[in-house]
């Protein structure tokens, strides 16, 4: 099976924050008319986090990938604030 990723950027509100950038991956896959997972982000590394949406984005990837990306963004993309 395949899952289709889609970048969703957040707005951060608290001026604690100012230069962070959050949001959430949809995860979609072709039986369901909704995401079937979400993958939160949120981290002060803009811009390697917008060097890494520029390729993911809009892509199609297979269960073993999707299983890389969760843990790249939850472990280098997900900042304990």
């Amino acid at each position: 099976m395949l899952y289709h990723l889609s970048f969703v950027e957040e707005a951060v509100m608290n001026p604690d924050y100012e230069g962070y950038i959050g949001g959430r991956v949809e995860i979609h896959d072709d039986e369901s008319e909704y995401a079937i997972e979400e993958i939160r982000f949120f981290t002060n590394k803009t811009y390697e986090f917008r060097k890494f949406r520029e390729v993911w984005d809009f892509e199609y990837v297979n269960e073993f990938m999707l299983n890389r990306l969760r843990r790249k963004i939850e472990g280098e993309y997900n900042d304990d604030v």
